[in-house]
């Protein structure tokens, strides 16, 4: 039996499985943590981003948040440099989103699964600058 793995989805809202993933990692409203054991949901829950109201460094913030829960990946998201940073300290790997616009949580999931993810070495934008 294998360890189980945490991966975690940005979301727009608390509905678990159901809820629309956002591409959005420092400041979505939520995480949605579901534990994969053998290729299988195993559970699922949710915890609010910390860094979804942080003056700066929302990134940074964010990757402490689903490194508490012990998340070893995460789906979808687009990253800034401050984020893809912080998330490879913490040995959390990053894969890109689905073609489709707005996909829910269980999409994602399902996609990984299904090794339809590509995994990203690094920031996919240059991060926000405030003037």
């Amino acid at each position: 039996m294998s360890n189980p793995l945490k991966i975690a989805v940005p979301s727009t809202s608390d509905e678990g499985l159901k809820a629309i993933s956002t591409t959005r990692f420092g400041r979505c409203p939520y995480f949605t943590i579901v534990t994969l054991q053998n290729g299988e949901i195993e559970s699922v829950s949710v915890i609010q981003n910390q860094g979804s109201n942080a003056m700066g460094g929302a990134g940074p913030v964010a990757v402490q948040s689903i490194a508490e829960e012990g998340v070893n990946a995460i789906l979808g998201a687009n990253y800034g440099p401050n984020a893809a940073n912080a998330l490879k300290q913490a040995n959390i790997r990053m894969y890109s989103t689905l073609s489709q616009d707005n996909p829910k949580v269980k999409d994602l999931v399902t996609a990984y699964l299904n090794n339809q993810l590509e995994e990203i070495s690094g920031a996919t934008n240059p991060g926000h600058h405030r003037l």
